[in-house]
């Protein structure tokens, strides 16, 4: 008998210990990760890029290396940035849970808004073309992801403002046939929102 009681209380201890679980989202749900997941995601400030001289087949180059003016891009990507947000879970993962999920990647807080490129030595090209120190040089530029084969020209590229996340790598591929070996020497400034520039001096792009 004490036997049977002692199963009893016992059964009906884990059904009132159920009962007080949550047994739903407590509304209908279709999100791919499960009901409303979240995830933490910090976002930040950008506080420097950097360059890199790379062929479009992604090999790294010096920046004095000559190659086709078709297949050398100078890119940029951030340097450094400071967390500035944390945006917390609502709710925390049950221990040795994990959603089949990706949480979404984080991204600068201020976006990417133009790109303007200035002549810093003087060139001329086979065909007469003179380049003067100081010309603004942006239009002679396309610009695009680096792992996409769509390249834009920056007017295009930027018509709005576009997000910035860790993971991009902007490609800046020269766009006029120089007829011989030249080596472009500019200064690059990149344009955030608020008011946020950064320029790269002395930056050195050698084609033919």
């Amino acid at each position: 008998m004490d036997a049977f009681r002692k199963k009893l209380f016992t059964t009906f201890g884990l059904l009132v210990l159920l009962g007080l679980l949550p047994i739903g989202c407590g509304e209908p749900c279709n999100h791919p990760c499960g009901c409303s997941p979240s995830f933490e995601v910090k976002d930040f400030w950008i506080r420097s890029f950097e360059t890199l001289s790379l062929t479009t087949e992604g090999q790294q180059v010096s920046p004095t290396t000559t190659l086709p003016y078709s297949s050398i891009t100078k890119s940029f990507r951030i340097k450094e940035i400071e967390t500035i947000a944390l945006e917390k879970s609502a709710s925390q993962n049950l221990p040795g849970f994990a959603f089949a999920c990706s949480p979404p990647s984080p991204k600068s807080a201020d976006r990417l808004v133009d790109v303007m490129i200035y002549n810093s030595k003087e060139v001329s090209f086979e065909n007469g073309t003179v380049l003067k120190v100081g010309q603004e040089l942006s239009e002679f530029f396309l610009i695009g992801n680096f792992f996409s084969a769509q390249s834009q020209t920056i007017e295009d590229f930027l018509s709005q403002p576009r997000d910035i996340y860790m993971e991009d790598l902007f490609k800046l591929t020269w766009n006029l046939d120089p007829g011989k070996e030249v080596q472009l020497q500019f200064s690059l400034r990149i344009i955030l929102e608020n008011g946020k520039e950064f320029i790269l001096n002395e930056e050195l792009l050698s084609i033919h």
